[in-house]
């Protein structure tokens, strides 16, 4: 009986190339380091993959996030300090001009130094941190304040009723990361004029009482110093918190991205010692192939009916 050697051919040809193919697929999966790459490579906990994937994502945008703002924070503590610090030599330049024994014209001096203490403190409100003004709220392209002398603070407010800075953690519960700069040194009360911890009002009334040459002015102007400075540092003491929050924020983080990574490792990763056994196998089962395929013989039906 003649077996139909073309039929035989065919279905080795077949086997053959499905050893090529999962030869293939185990050594995507050795060089990928995943034993899933295509939907087709596990069905099953494809879209366990897929969310585990979308979840480890979210998680470490929000640590990036985190990060970030632990900068904008650290960049608003350190000009709150550095205002903390002008607002100190404020009161001992106003101590000075309230001595008896001092001069109009050692007052105006007194006054253009104070008036440069106000400028430094604008320029406190106006901090940046990679281009972004920190206590601008939510509108953190613009600049806050600026001077302007016709003023009663001194500034001139440039950003209108800005939202505090939020950030999400890793659970979902949002929390401020900032203030914004009419709350630490443009405080007003409810009919919207400067209240009594106001720092530009503070600063700038002394500077108009040593201008005057108003020692009656002076005395009550350090007394506004005393306040403001007071009401500063409690504004110094919530960016401290804040840095708490971020450092526990980020820590929540980091455990949930080691769980979405071992979760996700797990499931996804290749198993490089058995992957790499199956590898080898499969080399040398198509290795095999080929040179048994080569030794058969190539005998036609026609050569075997003309031999016959």
């Amino acid at each position: 009986m003649i077996q139909n050697s073309s039929a035989i051919g065919q279905q080795f040809l077949t086997n053959l190339d499905l050893l090529q193919q999962q030869m293939a697929q185990t050594q995507e999966q050795v060089s990928s380091g995943y034993r899933i790459n295509h939907a087709s490579d596990d069905p099953g906990n494809l879209s366990y993959v897929l969310q585990l994937e979308s979840d480890l994502g979210h998680v470490t945008q929000i640590s990036n996030n985190l990060t970030s703002v632990s900068g904008e924070v650290n960049s608003a503590e350190t000009a709150l300090e550095n205002a903390t610090s002008l607002l100190q030599q404020a009161n001992s330049l106003a101590a000075e001009g309230a001595s008896t024994t001092v001069s109009a014209s050692e007052r105006t001096g007194l006054s253009q130094q104070v008036s440069e203490i106000l400028s430094e403190l604008v320029s406190a409100a106006n901090t940046s941190f990679n281009g972004q003004y920190v206590f601008a709220g939510d509108e953190t392209t613009t600049a806050p304040y600026q001077l302007d002398s016709s003023s009663s603070t001194g500034v001139d407010q440039l950003v209108t009723a800005p939202a505090p800075r939020l950030i999400q953690d890793a659970t979902g519960v949002t929390f401020a990361v900032s203030l914004t700069a009419q709350q630490i040194f443009d405080s007003q009360n409810s009919s919207g004029t400067p209240d009594a911890s106001n720092v530009f009002a503070a600063v700038n009334g002394l500077a108009t009482a040593l201008a005057a040459n108003n020692q009656a002015g002076i005395t009550a102007a350090m007394g506004s110093l005393q306040t403001a400075q007071t009401y500063l540092s409690q504004q110094l003491q919530f960016y401290g918190g804040v840095q708490n929050q971020i450092a526990n924020a980020t820590d929540v983080a980091q455990k949930f991205q080691l769980q979405d990574q071992t979760s996700l490792s797990q499931v996804r990763d290749t198993d490089m010692a058995s992957a790499s056994v199956a590898l080898t196998q499969e080399q040398t089962s198509y290795q095999a192939a080929v040179q048994a395929e080569a030794a058969l013989p190539k005998t036609s039906l026609f050569n075997y009916l003309a031999n016959g």
